[in-house]
């Protein structure tokens, strides 16, 4: 996606980053506080006249400066539009059953460096985490956070949605043109036998398992709207590795 007017710069990627969700820097400068303001004096350490950047999560990314530095915030300026690293050619879906965690964060941070547009945590049969620990939307704020520090960390644009934890009966009900659930080696598929489109999909929702896998039915639910199954090879992967394994998969097959 391209900025506002934006030009095409060759950012170096030594130049720190700062989240700004708040849309279209106006006249040129906008001004950090709270959080932002004290990682960009105290963790950062920069000094006016360094160069910055920011980034909306929504694809669009500025290089300026910083400019005063006062008690009350951390003033950035002469900002320019930039053109961001590319979006992958295929907007994909991470659907995984919820695991606990500093697992569910590694899945989230990882997704997000490889290109997740929308990350869907399920409640399947065999999630054994509880439903208290995510119930009262403290769990998903986290993840929405790591997937922003991961976004600020890797240069992406775009930061995924983390979606409120889900049924896999509604997850299928949502649109999407490929489903792809990822299974033990002896029910589905192996990777080296899946043969993509030569032009990507509109969408794909990737739907991996928590760490006892799936229970028999969920693959026939799955099947019976006509997802393919998918194994990612012979060996038993932990949960939060094969998110990684599977993006890795699908982003790959049709370009990063």
């Amino acid at each position: 996606m391209r900025p506002w007017g934006a030009k095409s710069y060759n950012t170096p990627v030594s130049i720190p980053r700062v989240y700004w969700p708040l849309g279209e820097p106006h006249s040129g400068g906008v001004e950090f506080t709270g959080d932002e303001a004290h990682r960009l004096r105290h963790v950062l350490r920069m000094a006016p006249g360094d160069a910055v950047s920011l980034f909306d999560g929504r694809g669009h990314e500025w290089t300026g400066q910083v400019g005063a530095l006062t008690r009350q915030g951390v003033a950035v300026v002469n900002l320019q539009p930039i053109t961001p690293i590319p979006e992958a050619r295929a907007s994909i879906t991470l659907a995984v059953g919820v695991l606990k965690g500093d697992q569910m964060d590694a899945v989230v941070r990882d997704a997000t460096m490889l290109g997740a547009a929308v990350i869907q945590p399920l409640r399947t049969a065999h999630v054994t985490v509880p439903p208290k620990a995510w119930q009262s939307g403290a769990a998903r704020e986290r993840w929405q956070r790591v997937a922003i520090a991961s976004a600020t960390q890797c240069r992406r644009a775009v930061v995924p949605e983390v979606l409120p934890v889900a049924d896999l009966s509604a997850c299928l009900r949502a649109s999407a043109a490929l489903r792809l659930m990822c299974v033990e080696p002896a029910v589905g598929a192996p990777a080296a036998d899946w043969r993509p489109a030569a032009a990507p999909p509109e969408s794909v929702l990737v739907l991996v398992g928590p760490e006892g896998g799936w229970a028999a039915t969920e693959v026939e639910q799955a099947v019976a709207v006509g997802a393919r199954l998918l194994s990612l090879g012979p060996r038993t992967l932990r949960a939060e590795t094969a998110p990684v394994v599977a993006l890795t998969l699908v982003s790959s097959a049709w370009g990063w």
